[in-house]
């Protein structure tokens, strides 16, 4: 049986979700992609079993998402739900959950995560970095919180510790996913 993994996304941010189903492809990890899987009613019982089947979530955060939540759109609210919902089926299962975003800065709350890119995977070398990373999980690794990796929100109310896979100059800003505060990193690193 193939390894599978999870995306939470919106289907207006197709061309990123093609993305990411390529890198998928590429080694061979089957990604469930709810508009072109056929779902019984109840939704919930077919998403919950989904996630059930696979080693990680992957949460896109792409523009139309980022736009749906400015806009206070009607579409957010669902997709809002249905995120919160497997993010929570997720962290029960303790299965791996990642926020990726596509070149834009999140502007909404994840309440759970435990790997964090805030670039996108679009160019030619983060791609290979992220096709990397699928290949571990087909070879069965599984990318728990490490703390030479890890980086905890210096908000007290927020606190929340996850890998954060990114370059991030001395002095440069991050926001956090959690509580969409800036968070600076007072040392250069690469992680």
């Amino acid at each position: 049986m193939n390894t599978k993994v999870f995306e939470s996304h919106t289907k207006l941010d197709n061309e990123f979700c093609d993305v990411f189903d390529r890198a998928c492809a590429r080694v061979g990890i089957d990604a469930f992609r709810s508009e072109y899987e056929s779902i019984q009613p109840p939704a919930w019982q077919t998403i919950r079993n989904e996630l059930r089947q696979s080693k990680a979530l992957f949460l896109l955060v792409g523009k139309s998402l980022v736009d749906a939540q400015t806009n206070h759109s009607s579409d957010w609210e669902y997709t809002q739900n249905w995120i919160s919902y497997e993010i929570g089926i997720a962290s029960q299962l303790g299965i791996d959950v990642w926020v990726l975003c596509d070149g834009v800065e999140i502007n909404f709350p994840v309440p759970y995560l435990n790997n964090y890119v805030p670039y996108t995977i679009r160019t030619e070398g983060n791609f290979k970095i992220f096709v990397g990373v699928l290949q571990d999980y087909a070879n069965g690794k599984k990318y728990d919180l490490n703390n030479e990796d890890s980086v905890t929100c210096p908000y007290s109310d927020c606190s929340i510790s996850y890998n954060l896979n990114a370059t991030v100059p001395k002095g440069g800003k991050i926001v956090c996913p959690c509580c969409l505060r800036s968070m600076v990193c007072s040392e250069g690193r690469r992680i």
